[in-house]
């Protein structure tokens, strides 16, 4: 006698056994199970620090009156999972499960079908192997897509004079494990174009999960920036989720226009330049005048044997010498 006589012949006495039960009994004379579970959908976050772990909370019923074992399978795809290998149902009862799923933070957002299985394997302690009971439940499993950002400035300073241009570099990563675009802005941008100082910033291009590239912007000068040294701030923002950015920093050493030693319009220019060429010409004529003075001195001493000649010399012929030379 072959394995499925045998089980034909089981079923047989099983349904024979179960019309002598009073119709008072609320189970069924037929083996069979019913397989529940409480979420039909479940959300994993799967960003760095996350639990990457969803549950789902089963039941299987058994509404016969015999006692049966049954094996749980779980078909799940590329998301691991835990779940009891069987569970044993007593006539007319049922037992819990869970059913642990997990995620891993390098997959990429996306809906995953969660088959669970529960299918009978023994009835009241004897092997069944025809016509075994069955129940199934399938889940949805939303993956969610995260942002994360890896920045990295090339350019740590820039020496900058008037009516100049510099290029910043700085290499963006999107460590997010979906498509995303970053928005960049500097910290201050008014502040800053208010001292002579412009920015010609574009935001990124969308970039694949994990996609690496230099993203570059314009610093330009004017023809009036003061000396000194400034610190920009520059944040890179998630398009996704503008509540994920990073900050970078880069220097700036300016050198302004040379600040002329006085400052003066066009009429104090000329003011002071006449009164420069004054004064001139009045130290001129003094150093001329001393010199005249001193050398007649000279002559006066060296006839001073002649004291006719000496007593004729008029005290004021000096100031006489003024008078020549004005």
């Amino acid at each position: 006698m072959n394995g499925r006589m045998r089980s034909a012949i089981l079923l047989c006495i099983i349904a024979m056994v179960s019309l002598s039960v009073p119709s008072s009994v609320a189970q069924g004379p037929l083996p069979s199970i019913v397989l529940e579970c409480d979420q039909q959908s479940v959300t994993i976050e799967v960003h760095p620090g996350s639990s990457k772990v969803g549950n789902v909370d089963c039941t299987l019923s058994n509404p016969s009156v015999h006692a049966m074992s049954a094996d749980i399978i779980v078909s799940s795809e590329n998301l691991s999972h835990a779940a009891p290998g069987s569970v044993t149902i007593a006539a007319g009862q049922d037992s819990s499960f869970q059913v642990v799923l997990r995620g891993e933070s390098t997959m990429s957002p996306s809906t995953i079908d969660v088959a669970i299985n529960a299918s009978v394997t023994t009835i009241n302690g004897l092997p069944c192997t025809f016509g075994c009971p069955e129940d199934s439940a399938e889940v949805n499993v939303k993956i969610v897509q995260f942002a994360r950002i890896s920045a990295q400035t090339r350019t740590g300073e820039l020496n900058m004079g008037i009516d100049q241009s510099s290029e910043v570099v700085i290499d963006l990563q999107n460590l997010g494990n979906g498509p995303d675009s970053f928005v960049i802005e500097i910290e201050n941008q008014t502040g800053l174009e208010s001292l002579g100082f412009s920015f010609e910033i574009q935001d990124t291009d969308d970039l694949a999960s994990q996609e690496k590239v230099p993203h570059n912007f314009t610093v330009a000068t004017g023809g009036e920036i003061p000396t000194g040294t400034f610190e920009v701030e520059v944040y890179i923002r998630s398009s996704f989720d503008p509540e994920i950015e990073v900050m970078e920093v880069f220097i700036i050493r300016a050198e302004g226009p040379p600040e002329p030693f006085v400052s003066l319009d066009s009429d104090q220019t000329a003011l002071v330049m006449g009164g420069v060429s004054v004064a001139g010409l009045i130290l001129v004529f003094l150093i001329v005048f001393m010199g005249v003075r001193s050398a007649r001195r000279r002559r006066l001493a060296q006839g001073s044997d002649d004291i006719d000649e000496w007593n004729e010399v008029d005290v004021y012929d000096d100031f006489d010498d003024i008078d020549d030379f004005m």
